[in-house]
């Protein structure tokens, strides 16, 4: 713009232009050199600086969750259940046995009958109280902060409810539902619940043994689907033979490895992968109060129900037990409280030496008020430090009442392992399903004596897996890529 050519004979502006005096005063007032600058902080912003035009992204860029990531939540059929207790029957056998029904022309026929139990499960209710001061609705916002934050809700619920379905355990919260790894472990089956033992999830064989064992006599199901963390979906992405890979539209017929596992072939029918980040890995089974930043603040809140003593003692020659002799040596545990506001910090023991086919007997000592549900057991490396940083999930387990509660590691759950879900989705077999009794809503509230806009989102319902034992629990899954090793160095 030429500035000269915009003011008239007397030297006032035109046109809302500048005028030659006030052209005059601003080469004066810049007669310092001109620089952009960094500065952040706008009230002390000045020269050069003074004139930028702030950079905003009108976008908010958010790492959070998406609706694409609750990956088994979106796959399940939601039928309605019409009570808060909801009532089904299974059958679990024709009757008889076989050769029961061969007889003599007029011989008596053997009296026989199905076999069926009525099952019962609970509704379960999920909520999030949401606020929005008035005056922050009402500014300037990028989002709409009612918007934004009703979409935050309804992440929450739905995290907490793909969590769940997986890991739920109402013997150590009672509020919640019992998900998949808790359901199949009370079939108390050894063909169920396929161990690793440490092992990495990138051969056929476990995934065969899971599809044969849902296919064969007793179960007559099949496999459709396996779910799995991101890092064990790598694994099968290296490794995996690609005799086993199947090829889908428009890919190679020469598969190698390498090339993306997206389904599994086996003799009793393909299984889909499916990559769900909410099943968790070493990542994500750090101690809680490290877990996040924002995690510290709620576990020193939760220092109420904090055990206050955590001892281990050395147990020879046990029964069961799991510790091969290049895992014997010493040992750190740490323990943490539990209910539904989540755990407390971390209490640490004494190292503590186990031998080849020995056992570690953990004492618990209550917390003061004794208001947890549960604990959270965690164990460090073989020959590892004490550090919160070196710990890692074992076991949850329900507090016992009283002043001690006792749990013995034979190590038949590996800290820091992951789990593999071999499921039977198929429609017509009504397997597995998540029951709802009421979708997803949003309450609006009064706002009492604040001047906010308030409101509750809710869902309720639970999962229900009508036929357990069509379904599969791969365990003590390590990962070839973890950084943190249970049995060495990281």
């Amino acid at each position: 713009m030429n500035f000269l050519n915009n003011f008239n004979a007397s030297g006032a502006t035109t046109a809302g232009a500048m005028g030659q005096d006030e052209f005059t005063a601003l080469q004066k007032a810049l007669e310092v050199p001109l620089e952009a600058g960094y500065g952040s902080d706008v009230s002390a912003l000045t020269g050069g600086s003074a004139l930028r035009i702030q950079s905003l992204d009108l976008a908010l860029q958010a790492t959070v969750q998406e609706n694409r990531h609750f990956a088994l939540f979106n796959k399940l059929p939601k039928p309605r259940a019409t009570a808060v207790l909801d009532e089904w029957t299974e059958q679990h056998s024709i009757g008889g046995f076989f050769g029961s029904t061969f007889n003599t022309q007029d011989g008596a026929a053997m009296q026989t009958a199905g076999q069926y139990q009525r099952m019962v499960g609970q509704v379960k209710y999920l909520t999030t109280y949401r606020s929005i001061p008035v005056v922050l609705q009402q500014q300037n916002n990028i989002v709409d902060a009612v918007t934004i934050e009703t979409t935050n809700g309804t992440k929450q619920l739905l995290t907490d409810i793909e969590v769940g379905l997986f890991e739920g355990d109402s013997s150590v919260l009672p509020l919640s539902f019992d998900g998949i790894a808790k359901q199949i472990a009370s079939l108390n089956s050894d063909d169920h619940v396929i161990d690793m033992r440490g092992a990495a999830l990138s051969s056929i064989d476990p995934i065969a043994t899971a599809a044969e064992v849902i296919f064969g006599f007793g179960n007559f199901g099949r496999a459709t689907d396996i779910f799995i963390p991101a890092s064990v979906q790598t694994d099968l992405n290296t490794d995996l033979d690609p005799a086993f890979r199947v090829i889908q539209d428009g890919q190679a017929s020469n598969t190698v490895r390498g090339t993306a596992v997206t389904g599994i072939q086996t003799s009793y029918g393909q299984i889909k992968t499916n990559t769900d980040v909410f099943i968790r890995d070493e990542r994500l089974k750090q101690p809680f109060e490290v877990r996040a930043p924002w995690f510290l603040s709620i576990a020193v809140a939760n220092n109420g129900y904090k055990p206050q003593t955590l001892v281990g003692t050395p147990v020879s020659a046990q029964v069961g037990s799991l510790f091969a002799s290049n895992q014997a040596g010493d040992y750190y545990y740490g323990v943490t409280g539990i209910n539904q506001s989540g755990e407390s910090q971390c209490l640490v023991s004494a190292q503590v030496a186990v031998v080849s086919g020995g056992a570690i007997s953990l004492a618990i000592g209550a917390s003061a008020g004794q208001t947890e549900t549960g604990y959270v057991i965690y164990r460090g490396r073989l020959n590892g430090t004490n550090a919160l940083s070196d710990l890692r999930e074992m076991k949850r387990i329900p507090y016992a009442g009283g002043s001690t509660t006792t749990y013995v590691d034979y190590n038949q759950d590996i800290p820091g392992s992951t789990m593999g879900y071999i499921l039977n989705l198929s429609d017509t077999d009504h397997a597995i399903a998540w029951r709802q009794y009421l979708p997803m809503m949003k309450i609006p509230m009064a706002a009492v004596n604040s001047p906010i806009i308030p409101w509750l989102q809710m869902i309720c319902g639970y999962l229900r897996i009508s036929k357990r034992n069509q379904h599969v629990l791969v365990k003590n899954i390590v990962t070839n890529s973890q950084q943190w090793q249970p049995f060495g160095n990281a």
